[in-house]
């Protein structure tokens, strides 16, 4: 099936928007796999970015199942609020130029989206259980930027500078 299709009846797209699910006229409550919408090799630059967006979501989700000391050193475990406000942030980043190759629990408590730019330039957007939210520019392994932010009010801003300096 292709995505330009309109949908067919008793059909659903799943989240990863890389499979369609069909209502068993049997069972109506149970979902089974339909088809694949688009095969990965010919897959577009929009279906790519679903699937790596539903599979950051999947990681930040799984952040709540690690405990206290994941790290080795006592490292506190990402709570559910980080969690939430990680989920929202990867919502905006979406749909902005960014593209994000790593969500991961944070050492100081809390959880990380990490970005890769040009060179040796990265970003990291850390999202901690305290409320606090970081953003942070690497150049050659070496912080040379460290900002704090609240995600509510000053996102689109901190977005304009990741895609300014990545």
């Amino acid at each position: 099936m292709i995505p330009i299709a309109p949908p067919v009846q008793n059909c659903v797209q799943d989240d990863i928007a890389a499979i369609v699910y069909r209502i068993d006229a049997a069972q109506p409550d149970f979902w089974i796999q339909y088809s694949d919408v688009l095969p990965k090799e010919t897959a577009s630059i929009f279906w790519t970015r679903e699937r790596q967006f539903t599979q950051l979501k999947e990681s930040t989700r799984k952040a709540m199942t690690f405990e206290r000391g994941w790290d080795g050193y006592d490292a506190a475990a990402p709570n559910d609020e980080s969690v939430k406000r990680t989920l929202e942030v990867l919502s905006r980043v979406r749909d902005s130029n960014l593209s994000p190759y790593s969500v991961l629990p944070s050492a100081d408590g809390g959880v990380g989206i990490s970005f890769r730019g040009n060179g040796n330039k990265r970003a990291v957007l850390e999202l901690l259980n305290d409320g606090t939210a970081l953003c942070m520019l690497f150049g050659k392994g070496h912080p040379i930027e460290s900002s704090e932010f609240n995600p509510k009010t000053d996102l689109q801003g901190i977005l304009k500078r990741l895609e300014e300096y990545l």
